[in-house]
């Protein structure tokens, strides 16, 4: 029979984390080339810079023509209408005084002309002649260069891209670019009590919430789950499925196993690697989430609580993932206040799953369902997180809280 661990330091929600990010270095990614097209919320991990001068040629801002400044000193002025540039046409030689040329909105604008008058300025007087009666107060051309110059910074090292970066990009035709890889993950939910999907509801027998929480969440958070196992409490079965799948793995994450009773193999498993960052925390639930470094992968053990699960891989394995892809958590971190008294007391922090609203020039808070660890029915819910500060006193209504908006809500 396995041993439960025998020591377990609490640390706080910050020294946890500042635990992380001292040790992120050890699992940090490679990188690979890909599609720029195709790099929709990949993280860049070089500096763009811009292959050329954009845009390449002189554009108009508007539907009108282009002619030279100097044949509108005296207004009304009529001039020869020379051509056609429609969005995508060249012109062939320059405009010279007393000669105008249509163009569109994009428009190439032919040498010699250094002004575009809007369409709505002018009137034809014959189909070779246009009249223009007002004064422009800009030349409405963007110059060779306007927007970026070359070797102008387009996107910096570790930004995540998005479909406006992408178009930036196919401005240029810049058609590959280094990303950071995805973090593998491989989930190994552990429980004699779980039942596989489609089995026969029996006594002291639940079905796996949690495994499928995880994935999604990982997935979320732009990682690339490689492998999803579920298991009994067994220690054997445990150490084949963690060497079946570790030189695949930047993380591994477990769920369950991990208090300290007489089957929390998580819990030992973490005692024999090679450095433990934390096995427990002062917070309630998810007390005994436990971080190690396993043969350079990085581990969590989830607790096998629904309510303690979701928590803590929003406190600790999202703050982990983003930081592995040079981000920063995706929760935001803010104050809110509370909207009804809170009674419970506890020796621990408590962190509750709520929703918030913007109410004038502030986030108001509130428990959103039960607040037990096994209560699944705010997971889909919850839009936040909050604090409920250790102690021996209620929480009063308005309160002001630490609160964490969730991200995907």
């Amino acid at each position: 029979m396995y041993k439960p661990v025998d020591q377990r330091n609490a640390i706080s929600i910050d020294e946890a984390r500042k635990v992380i990010v001292d040790n992120i270095e050890s699992v940090s990614l490679k990188t690979e080339k890909m599609p720029a097209s195709k790099a929709n919320h990949r993280i860049i991990a070089e500096y763009i810079k811009a292959p050329h001068d954009f845009p390449t040629f002189r554009r108009s801002g508007y539907d009108g023509f282009a002619m030279l400044q100097s044949d509108l000193k005296n207004l009304p002025a009529n001039l020869k209408v020379v051509g056609d540039i429609p969005a995508g046409a060249d012109f062939d030689r320059p405009l010279v005084s007393g000669e105008a040329v249509r163009i569109m909105t994009g428009g190439y604008v032919p040498d010699g002309a250094d002004i575009v008058v809007m369409l709505e300025t002018t009137r034809m007087i014959d189909k070779d002649t246009v009249q223009i009666t007002e004064i422009q107060k800009k030349d409405n051309i963007t110059q060779i260069g306007d927007y970026f110059k070359k070797d102008d910074l387009l996107l910096a090292k570790n930004t995540e891209i998005n479909p406006g970066g992408i178009s930036l990009l196919s401005a240029f035709d810049v058609q590959e670019i280094s990303v950071y890889k995805k973090p593998t993950i491989g989930i190994i939910t552990t429980g004699s009590e779980l039942l596989n999907p489609g089995e026969k509801i029996v006594n002291g027998k639940i079905f796996n919430s949690n495994g499928p929480m995880i994935r999604e969440l990982c997935k979320e958070n732009g990682a690339d789950v490689i492998s999803y196992t579920q298991i009994k409490d067994d220690p054997n079965a445990l150490k084949q499925a963690v060497n079946d799948i570790l030189e695949k793995c930047d993380v591994i994450i477990t769920d369950g196993g991990v208090s300290v009773g007489d089957f929390d193999i998580i819990a030992d498993l973490a005692k024999s690697s090679e450095k433990l960052l934390f096995n427990k925390l002062e917070m309630r639930p998810g007390s005994v989430t436990t971080a190690f470094i396993y043969d350079n992968t990085l581990f969590f053990g989830l607790s096998g609580n629904p309510g303690a699960c979701f928590t803590g891989f929003y406190l600790y394995v999202e703050y982990a993932l983003r930081l592995m892809q040079h981000q920063t958590s995706r929760c935001i971190e803010c104050t809110g206040t509370l909207n009804a008294e809170y009674t419970k007391t506890n020796m621990y922090d408590r962190i509750l799953r709520g929703k918030y609203i913007f109410n004038g020039d502030h986030i108001e808070i509130g428990r959103v369902g039960g607040d037990a660890s096994g209560n699944l029915n705010n997971l889909q819910r919850a839009t936040c997180m909050f604090e409920i500060p250790r102690g021996k006193s209620i929480t009063p209504k308005g309160s002001v809280l630490r609160t964490w908006l969730l991200p995907f809500k």
